[in-house]
């Protein structure tokens, strides 16, 4: 398959008067074409920063962007100015943000908020932008008559569509979903899921889903990894990382969810919190919270260790059981 969009080594901090705030750490994905990729992990590991940072809107200041590609079709983003940011950025990179209350502009009509998106990017006459407006509204089970409506008279699951159909308004080649359910009910949460699959195949859109739910991983996606602190720490298929998980976060993950097969008293949370990003510690990050780590995890910093062909890892348990296989191979 096609890479659609390649994230290499992005390191991106915030210098902050408590001190640098390290939010991402060398972090590399990859998102094929007419796929969905899933990020993982807990609030505050660095999934946001990953997204805007992807579209070219880490607020600087604050935000420092240190090292990296982000290489959209081949074109490192990195290197382009504004103004060719901005033609990508709605076109080609569309992203719906976590919260639809503070996405939406409370003294615009929804209608004029999607076509303003359609008249900058299209060479289209005004006229055919509201019709475009009006087919996208109908298009995410909005009547088109209400365009002339403001958000404050959309409920929430409405709001969360209308920022859809913004989204998707100049049909991107590539989606970025920042937590897109995350206000909603659990029954509006499966309708818009559902909706963004459908569109997705319908506009054969690559979709970058940010979560924390793995519930919702599952269903939606085809390949996936889960960051920790700011960096990678485990990624592959979506039955690499559910049926053959290698990182002992990442099994903490699943062992924190309950299992409607198991009659339990008690949820198994994972120990301790994350890291202060400000005061990252020494060696492997989550050795402060893992049950196996060893003088090694405290002292170094493990590298990824290829399980397999797409699944990768970094804990030095798996990279010392694949030097052992090597071994006797030979």
């Amino acid at each position: 398959m096609t890479k659609l969009l390649e994230v290499k080594n992005l390191t991106i901090c915030y210098k902050t008067d408590l001190g640098v705030v390290n939010a991402l750490n060398d972090v590399s994905i990859s998102v094929e074409e007419g796929k969905t990729f899933g990020l993982v992990g807990e609030t505050g590991a660095g999934k946001t920063t990953l997204a805007k940072g992807i579209m070219r809107l880490t607020p600087i200041p604050p935000g420092d962007v240190k090292s990296g590609q982000i290489l959209y079709n081949g074109k490192d983003l990195m290197k382009l100015e504004e103004a060719e940011i901005r033609k990508i950025r709605g076109k080609h990179i569309s992203m719906i943000f976590q919260d639809p209350m503070t996405s939406l502009n409370p003294v615009m009509t929804v209608g004029d908020q999607i076509a303003e998106v359609v008249i900058n990017h299209e060479n289209i006459s005004v006229k055919d932008a509201y019709v475009k407006t009006n087919e996208m509204l109908e298009l995410v089970e909005i009547p088109s008559e209400r365009s002339s409506e403001y958000p404050h008279q959309f409920s929430g699951g409405m709001k969360q569509r209308v920022i859809i159909a913004m989204a998707l308004a100049c049909n991107p080649k590539l989606l970025i979903a920042d937590e897109p359910t995350t206000a909603l009910d659990v029954t509006i949460q499966a309708q818009v899921l559902e909706m963004m699959k459908e569109l997705k195949n319908k506009f054969n859109t690559s979709v970058l889903l940010i979560t924390h739910d793995l519930g919702v991983v599952a269903q939606n996606c085809d390949d996936v990894a889960v960051i920790y602190a700011g960096e990678v720490v485990e990624s592959g298929t979506v039955r690499d990382i559910f049926k053959n998980m290698k990182h002992p976060y990442t099994e903490g993950l699943f062992a924190s969810i309950p299992n409607i097969a198991e009659d339990v008293r008690r949820l198994k949370p994972i120990d301790g919190l994350m890291p202060d990003p400000t005061s990252l510690p020494k060696g492997c990050k989550f050795h402060t919270r893992c049950k196996y780590a060893q003088d090694v995890c405290r002292n170094e910093h493990p590298k990824m260790t290829l399980v397999n062909d797409r699944h990768i890892v970094r804990c030095f348990i798996q990279e010392n059981l694949v030097s052992r296989r090597d071994i006797d191979e030979k």
